[in-house]
């Protein structure tokens, strides 16, 4: 049963990094809105639900679901990078379309998501689709940060 939840769980971080491959070509292709309906196929397929639960629950919940009965630390670390990365996607396509209230919240999502993967796994071998601390930053900086991201920040969740 182990073997079936490991092979089950690489395919699902597979499928999902394939998906944010499609996202990253539709955004530089200009099709941002199908872009944007890609970035839910993701999460989507990330938690297994329609998009409709999804988007009930609040990050914090997201965090759990990701990472709670994970027996696997580097599965539920790479889980919650692709729902970080998902989430940058996101800010990026938001940000292109002038949206800028969205594009700020996905974008300090995908950045505390990191930061925690960062302070709460290890950090050998991240793997490539993580987004990237400073590159947020900058993306974020036109704002001060909220207490909780900045308190993330300050606490190590960083290694940037």
């Amino acid at each position: 049963m182990i073997t079936s939840r490991r092979d089950y769980l690489l395919r699902i971080i597979d499928e999902v990094s394939r998906i944010l491959g499609v996202i990253i070509f539709k955004h530089r292709a200009g099709a941002d809105q199908e872009a944007l309906e890609t970035v839910v196929t993701g999460f989507q397929r990330l938690f297994g639900l329609d998009a409709d639960q999804i988007f009930l629950l609040t990050p914090e919940q997201h965090y759990t679901m990701l990472t709670d009965d994970e027996e696997v630390p580097e599965f539920a670390r790479d889980k919650v990078l692709l729902y970080a990365a998902l989430s940058a996607q996101a800010g990026e396509i938001y940000a292109k379309m002038g949206n800028r209230a969205m594009a700020r919240a996905t974008r300090l999502n995908a950045l505390r998501f990191t930061l925690k993967a960062r302070a709460q796994f290890s950090a050998e071998n991240f793997p490539v689709y993580a987004p990237d601390i400073p590159t947020l930053l900058a993306a974020l900086a036109d704002e001060p940060l909220d207490a909780v991201t900045a308190e993330l920040l300050r606490s190590g969740g960083s290694a940037a």
